[in-house]
C-alpha cells in the first residue's frame, strides 16, 4: 500500500482539519491589513516569501528572477511589493498560471497563511514548469514566526521542509 505524497497530506489537513491550534486560535487571512491583531497582513505575507527565497538560495533549485504567487481562493486581497529581495513577483489569477506555465523558468508559489496576536505561519507549496510539484515536496516550507515587540515585528522561528 503506497502512502500519501507530504504535499497530500498537508493539503487534507489544511481542507479537512483547519490549523493546528497553538497560542490562540488560528484563522485564515481572508482580510486585507485588518487581521483584528495588529499584524500588517501584507508585511506577514512579504516576510515568508523573503525567508522562503532565501532558503531556496542555498539549495540546487535556486529560484529565477521571477516568482509567480497564486492569488487562490485563501489568498488575501493584499499587494506585494513588486520585489523580495532580488526576486520579481507577481501576484497571478489561476487561469494566467494557465498561460505561463510552460515557460522554462516559470516558478509558482500558492502560500497558505494563519494569523495570531502571538504567531504567523505559512505553507508555501513550489510548483514548477508545466506545474509540476516535486513528489517529495523538496521545494515546499513551512515557516513560524513569533511576534515580538512592540512594533509587532515578524521574526522567525522556524523553518522546515
Amino acid at each position: 500500500m503506497r502512502s500519501a505524497s507530504p504535499l497530500a497530506l498537508v493539503l487534507f489537513l489544511l481542507s479537512a482539519c483547519g490549523a493546528p491550534e497553538r497560542d490562540g486560535t488560528l484563522t485564515t487571512v481572508i482580510a486585507s491589513v485588518s487581521t483584528g491583531n495588529g499584524l500588517d497582513t501584507a508585511a506577514a505575507y512579504a516576510s515568508a516569501i523573503a525567508e522562503y527565497i532565501k532558503a531556496m538560495s542555498a539549495s540546487i533549485d535556486a529560484l529565477p528572477d521571477t516568482v509567480y504567487i497564486g492569488k487562490h481562493d485563501e489568498f488575501p486581497d493584499i499587494e506585494l511589493p513588486a520585489m523580495i529581495g532580488n526576486t520579481h513577483i507577481r501576484v497571478i489569477i489561476p487561469t494566467e498560471a494557465e498561460v505561463l506555465k510552460n515557460g522554462e523558468h516559470f516558478v509558482h508559489l500558492n502560500i497558505f497563511g494563519w494569523l495570531t496576536p502571538v504567531e504567523a505561519e505559512f505553507f508555501v507549496v513550489n510548483f514548477r514548469q508545466g506545474m509540476r510539484h516535486w513528489p517529495d515536496a523538496r521545494d515546499d516550507r513551512h515557516l513560524r514566526f513569533r511576534v515580538g515587540g512592540e512594533r509587532r515585528e515578524l521574526e522567525l522561528d522556524s523553518l522546515w521542509q
